[in-house]
């Protein structure tokens, strides 16, 4: 049972992982949902160009359609399963990753150590990629 609670919600979160990377919402005067404002201000941030976004959203879009394909595929186990997950979302944070300019990739870097520091009470590993979203 543990391992299924834990399947959907690693496949809940991996099929919002690029929810924060839609594009609707964008324009200042429309309220936009959490995800949408978290792009918004991402965008802003990173100083995100309109076909970094698309580009985000087409790299979104593809690891949805692989997560979905994986959370219904009978043929592996749980364990499999989430061995997948994780490599679809290693893969969109490459992919992400390689649409940033350095710039954008440091800025980016730095906030994910921080979010880590933070989960982690203490100081996190200080590798250059980020880990998470």
């Amino acid at each position: 049972m543990k391992t299924n609670k834990w399947l959907s919600l690693t496949l809940a979160a991996a099929l919002n992982l690029g929810g924060w990377l839609t594009t609707p919402a964008l324009a200042a005067d429309t309220p936009a949902p959490a995800h949408g404002r978290f792009l918004q201000q991402l965008a802003q941030r990173l100083n995100l160009t309109d076909e970094q976004k698309a580009q985000i959203k087409t790299i979104r879009e593809d690891g949805k359609q692989q997560t979905a394909a994986v959370a219904k595929d009978s043929s592996l186990s749980e364990e499999a399963k989430q061995q997948k997950l994780k490599v679809i979302r290693k893969d969109i944070r490459r992919q992400v990753w390689g649409v940033m300019t350095p710039e954008q990739q440091k800025q980016w870097a730095a906030e994910q150590r921080e979010l880590r520091e933070h989960r982690r009470g203490g100081v996190a590993a200080g590798d250059a990629k980020p880990q998470n979203y």
